[in-house]
């Protein structure tokens, strides 16, 4: 009696073991699949995406500088500095205020006495300008 119980312990285990792997072959192949469905080929990359993941170089020659409330921000991206250049003053400054000085909308309300929410949507409104300055620079 002894050893058939140990026998079905041991097959018990066996099976156990088995269906383990079994299914982490399944997640294991799930896996590979995903990869492959969202991997791209780097010769299918529009230029606009390959800007994204290009090191570029960000030496003071290569680069924008800008004085903003007596701050120097510097913007290493020529295309980037090009379009923010050509929106008006009140957006540029909050632009780069935001994203390249670190400030938040209230601090940069109180700085150019306007409200949270103005900067807000000011701030909205240049990211748009932005953005479609820069698509149609990379199409």
């Amino acid at each position: 009696m002894e050893r058939s119980f140990d026998s079905h312990i041991t097959h018990s285990f066996d099976s156990f073991c088995k269906i383990v792997i079994r299914n982490e072959a399944r997640n294991i192949k799930k896996q590979y699949a995903r990869l492959r469905e969202r991997q791209v080929s780097l010769t299918e990359v529009s230029e606009y995406e390959k800007s994204f993941i290009q090191e570029t170089d960000k030496s003071i020659n290569n680069s924008e500088l800008f004085i903003v409330l007596g701050m120097e921000l510097l913007v290493s991206n020529l295309h980037l500095a090009e379009a923010i250049n050509a929106l008006n003053e009140s957006k540029r400054k909050i632009i780069l205020l935001y994203y390249f000085a670190g400030f938040n909308d209230r601090e940069i309300g109180e700085t150019i006495s306007m409200s949270v929410g103005g900067v807000w949507y000011q701030r909205r409104k240049a990211e748009e300008e932005l953005r479609e300055r820069l698509k149609k620079r990379y199409e």
